[in-house]
């Protein structure tokens, strides 16, 4: 597999009387979801700052009898050139008080949280769909200049979204994060199974609760402006 920076892709694999499909990539557990009898699949992704480079997938096949199988997938890191974007914020937007670190630290260890377990099924059916019908203000991937000085790379596409804009679940999921926090602002997290989640960030009311099963097209907030952001707009991430 050659896999560029801050892309995804499918991995599929096909045996007879397989019962469940395990793999491990880079520390990683890679949860495998069944797409047909005998046939699983997973969705991996490179992340934006990984080293380009090779690496192996462990993959461990068990069938109906008990017996397992082990092969190994080979994945090449490929580098890939994203856009910058420089801005000035006002100092005091730049600076961080211990008390905001605090809830910085909080705000991680609830994402982190939320991302630790996906529904082994797909929940997802057919095409994602974008939750607001605006356009990109910034795109995924763009190398962020703030004040002079380098910053993570923006991991989402930040969509023009007047407030109050409904905001629509991409598709089928279970709300796995719902609240408020200091970068994100109002914030829902959806789990579509098998490892893969959508974000949805700034919003001024949420309309789902932690817990919650959506469809895809579902009213689940209004846009906004809340958390660490200088206007109006959805960060959509997955």
């Amino acid at each position: 597999l050659k896999v560029p920076q801050g892309e995804i892709v499918e991995v599929k694999v096909y045996g007879e009387a397989l019962s469940s499909v395990k793999a491990r990539w880079a520390e990683r557990n890679i949860p495998f979801y069944p797409v047909a009898s005998g046939s699983f699949a997973a969705i991996i992704g490179v992340d934006l700052e990984a080293k380009p480079g090779i690496s192996k997938i462990t993959i461990t096949a068990t069938d109906d009898a008990g017996r397992q199988r082990q092969a190994q997938t080979i994945v090449q890191t490929l580098s890939k050139s994203f856009r910058e974007e420089s801005f000035t914020v006002a100092p005091g937007f730049d600076q961080l008080s211990p008390e905001a670190l605090e809830l910085i630290r909080i705000e991680r260890a609830d994402f982190a949280l939320a991302f630790s377990t996906s529904a082994a099924e797909r929940l997802w059916e057919g095409p994602f769909i974008r939750p607001v019908p605006q356009e990109s203000s910034s795109s995924f991937g763009y190398r962020r200049i703030i004040n002079g000085k380098p910053r993570a790379p923006h991991t989402g596409a930040d969509l023009r979204a007047p407030v109050g804009t409904e905001v629509l679940a991409a598709n089928h999921g279970r709300v796995v994060l719902s609240g408020n926090y200091f970068f994100a602002g109002r914030s829902i997290v959806l789990d579509h199974g098998g490892g893969l989640y959508t974000m949805y960030f700034h919003l001024s009311e949420v309309k789902v609760e932690a817990g919650t099963m959506v469809r895809r097209g579902d009213v689940i907030a209004l846009s906004g402006m809340s958390g660490r952001v200088t206007g109006p707009h959805l960060h959509w991430a997955a």
